[in-house]
């Protein structure tokens, strides 16, 4: 079952309609904007990367702790949570799924010291997060299987590093992989990387993801056969080498960030792929040939590429929301770092983090839930994760 997706849990229960992710949030936004609810999932990405990271975990293990969380979410409110407590339990049990475990000391010290640096309060008690891990499991069916973009991606690319069929079978097999280069490939995994930056993984099943990513790196990163077939052309006909061959070589250097004007200036380029000699099949012809849904792969692209404007936005919200901010504010065309120095003069900045920017949401997202449960006189009990 673990090997086979169609018949895992991820397939048969974890892949939900876009209406159910707009039902999870009701009551969230009715404390705040659809953009803001976005931010909150980047932030969450960013976090449990960070605090996974401080306890030495592989980038698997900072995934499968990301769908945990969207999982949770799918059936529980931020207002009504400690988003923090939550974090570190998905980190947690994440280890322990994926056969990294790590000791419950170790997780709080170091969620401690991850929350401590964006104003949020984390319990010093290991009780507490022993606690979550139980209801954590719980509200996840106990479905701790998770299937990654990942496997897909160097499967597609022939990198996987299994066992291969010998003779005629294993070069047949070795044709029909995606001819694809280190800096395309690399790129395809960064973009996946941010794509758990979204609810992706709960409406998409991870091949197509995958192929999303490899069809956005390519309008990054064009094939070497598309670039050396380009040159080519340019020698046989040199009136083509103007300003349209420039703006392609500019394209494939341009950062994830960058996506939307790159994927507009680009896919013509990988239109014009062809077949290379000999190797493996080129990406038009590999993805023309696959037995998907184009328009969902599309979808995805689109849905990735909002995503990159929304962190631009977040980062830009976190830089003019300075309390002492006076210089010039950067656009929404900058890319998403982790950490904004403003200049507020001679001798004197003000650094604000898209983090605290979140923080800040989430308490007034909180704040605004109690009161309104106290005007209700009927609301919820608060429990050890429930506030």
């Amino acid at each position: 079952m673990a090997a086979n997706f169609y018949l895992s849990s991820h397939a048969n229960y974890h892949l939900h309609p876009r209406s159910a992710l707009l039902a999870a949030r009701v009551d969230d936004l009715r404390h705040a904007t659809e953009q803001e609810i976005a931010w909150v999932e980047i932030w969450s990405g960013s976090v449990i990367q960070k605090l996974c990271k401080r306890l030495g975990l592989r980038q698997q293990v900072i995934a499968t702790a990301i769908v945990y969380f969207r999982r949770f979410y799918l059936r529980n409110a931020y207002c009504d949570t400690d988003c923090a407590l939550v974090a570190a339990a998905c980190c947690y049990v994440a280890a322990k799924a994926e056969e990294t475990p790590v000791h419950v000391k170790s997780a709080v010290a170091e969620a401690k010291m991850v929350f401590h640096d964006m104003g949020l309060a984390f319990p010093s008690d290991n009780t507490k997060l022993a606690e979550m891990e139980f209801y954590l499991i719980e509200e996840l069916d106990f479905h701790l299987i998770v299937f990654h973009p990942y496997r897909s991606l160097v499967q597609l690319c022939g990198r996987d590093g299994g066992p291969s069929a010998g003779g005629e079978q294993g070069r047949l097999n070795r044709q029909a992989m995606l001819e694809m280069d280190e800096p395309a490939l690399q790129m395809a995994w960064f973009i996946i990387n941010d794509t758990f930056r979204s609810s992706l993984c709960l409406v998409h099943p991870p091949h197509l993801i995958a192929l999303a990513a490899i069809y956005l790196a390519f309008s990054l990163h064009p094939p070497s056969s598309v670039v050396k077939e380009t040159a080519s052309t340019n020698l046989k006909d040199p009136s083509i080498s103007g300003p349209a061959s420039r703006t392609r070589r500019r394209s494939t250097d341009v950062a994830p960030s960058a996506a939307p004007r790159a994927h507009a200036t680009t896919s013509s380029t990988v239109a014009t792929t062809v077949p290379t000699v000999g190797g493996r099949t080129d990406a038009i012809t590999f993805l023309a040939s696959l037995q998907v849904d184009h328009s969902l792969i599309l979808e995805i692209v689109q849905d990735v590429i909002s995503l990159y404007e929304l962190w631009n936005q977040l980062e830009a919200s976190a830089q003019a929301t300075s309390p002492s901010s006076t210089g010039s504010q950067g656009g929404p065309s900058a890319a998403p770092v982790s950490r904004i120095s403003i200049g507020g003069g001679a001798g004197r900045t003000t650094s604000v983090s898209a983090d605290e920017k979140v923080v800040i949401i989430l308490a007034r997202m909180m704040k605004d839930r109690h009161r309104e449960l106290q005007s209700e006189k009927g609301g919820r009990g608060a429990t050890g994760w429930k506030k």
